[in-house]
């Protein structure tokens, strides 16, 4: 069987939204990243084109892989979240404010694993309730086995306190979540 590790929307961001969290999740993630590298699995790393509304050409580079980020494999595009494309599956057209949630399409990550005979997929990165949930939740509708390392997520809004009520639904799509250090 063949794995693959899919890294979310590591971007500058997304790792500087989630603050204090955002270096030990790059580090969790820079861990899977090797383990896969050294195990010859394929490694696929989602951009959120659009999360928000930037200046033109993001000067700031907000959208940009975060620097301390160990690429090793593909980096496919994906979203626009600003308009409901949170799945690294969806490849969504910027159209009209009118367009609802979702409008595109499946992107090239599908054609990828495809292509490289990927049975299950490891998803990681941020955020654990919004791009990875429906990244993790997409993949198990495509007929992938799902696991997601929880040290290697953050969450964009989280649940002081308690467990987060996003992990409940990923478990009833069939997704197995890790919680301690990676595998």
């Amino acid at each position: 069987m063949t794995d693959a590790l899919i890294v979310v929307d590591v971007q500058n961001l997304f790792v500087d939204m989630v603050g204090a969290r955002g270096p030990a999740v790059v580090a969790a993630v820079n861990r899977h990243v090797a383990e896969a590298a050294e195990r010859g699995d394929p490694v696929f790393y989602t951009r959120d084109y659009a999360p928000i509304d930037l200046p033109d050409g993001d000067p700031e580079g907000l959208t940009d892989l975060h620097r301390d980020l160990d690429i090793r494999g593909t980096v496919v595009e994906k979203g626009p979240g600003k308009r409901g494309g949170f799945s690294g599956f969806l490849l969504a057209p910027v159209l009209e404010p009118q367009q609802g949630h979702g409008g595109g399409g499946l992107g090239p990550l599908a054609g990828l694993l495809a292509d490289h005979g990927v049975r299950s997929v490891t998803v990681a990165g941020i955020a654990t309730d919004i791009c990875v949930a429906a990244t993790a939740r997409d993949a198990a509708r495509l007929g992938y086995r799902v696991t997601i390392p929880l040290e290697a997520t953050a969450y964009a809004n989280p649940v002081p306190g308690g467990e987060h009520p996003v992990l409940g639904d990923l478990r009833a799509a069939g997704v197995t979540l890790l919680t301690g250090v990676s595998r």
